[in-house]
């Protein structure tokens, strides 16, 4: 659900980015709060939310040339060991920007368009953060067994 979210959010993104720049250059008045609606709400939508999908999909770079050449042994080591890593600094990741929006939402910041509080978009990271470790204690396995571009992918 969320990466549909992540979707949706970069779909109204190039839609209101273009929408922008027509309005801007033809007609000489700009969408006032597209900058900042863009900045604060939807780009953060699109890569936090996205992080789980990308992960599921294997979308995140990998590097497996240390690893491919470790024996089977060091490789049952290694590979968990790196799954567990990336566990600890997605909670770090998620703790921190957590901190983050909890300071935020005493903030009574609002856009300068419309007043349209900027609080909730802290909120965005670490919800994708912790979905993402979700993603990994679930998913880990599976993304393991695949290449790490599969377009790519040369068979030996």
């Amino acid at each position: 659900m969320l990466a549909y979210v992540a979707v949706t959010a970069t779909a109204i993104m190039m839609l209101l980015t273009s929408a922008d720049a027509v309005c801007r250059y033809f007609l000489n008045s700009p969408i006032l709060i597209a900058y900042e609606l863009t900045e604060k709400y939807l780009m953060t939508a699109a890569v936090f939310l996205g992080l789980p999908s990308a992960f599921r999909g294997g979308a995140f770079v990998r590097v497996t040339f240390l690893v491919d050449r470790l024996s089977l042994s060091l490789r049952s080591i290694a590979e968990p060991l790196a799954y567990v890593i990336a566990i600890v600094c997605c909670l770090v990741f998620a703790t921190a920007t957590a901190q983050q929006a909890y300071r935020s939402l005493s903030d009574p910041t609002t856009l300068s368009a419309l007043p349209v509080p900027v609080s909730p978009a802290y909120l965005l990271a670490p919800l994708g953060f912790l979905v993402l470790v979700l993603a990994i204690l679930t998913g880990g396995p599976r993304v393991l067994d695949r290449p790490p571009c599969p377009d790519l992918h040369v068979a030996s």
